[in-house]
């Protein structure tokens, strides 16, 4: 079953440009447990308000739907499933 056919655009870098202007890129794959758990206690401590995250909100039986739409990221960035909808 497919929830979602998503197409990325592949990635450009054109290295002279960073050069010129000195820059360092790192690009990350993962995160640790440590800085999951920090995040989420920044979150529930209200020290990062991840409001503006949430572009979308859904029930149960709206997740299928949810997943279709988190495939066009003009719309959506985050959807929170809320059980009770």
């Amino acid at each position: 079953m497919v929830v979602a056919d998503v197409c990325m655009e592949q990635d450009r870098i054109e290295p002279f440009f960073g050069i010129n202007k000195e820059l360092n890129v790192q690009f990350v794959l993962g995160y640790t447990p440590e800085e999951f758990a920090l995040t989420l206690t920044h979150l529930a401590e209200g020290e990062i308000d991840g409001s503006p995250l949430v572009t979308g909100k859904a029930g149960v039986e709206g997740v299928k739907e949810a997943f279709s739409e988190l495939g066009n990221p003009e719309k959506h960035a985050k959807i929170l499933v809320e059980p009770w909808r």
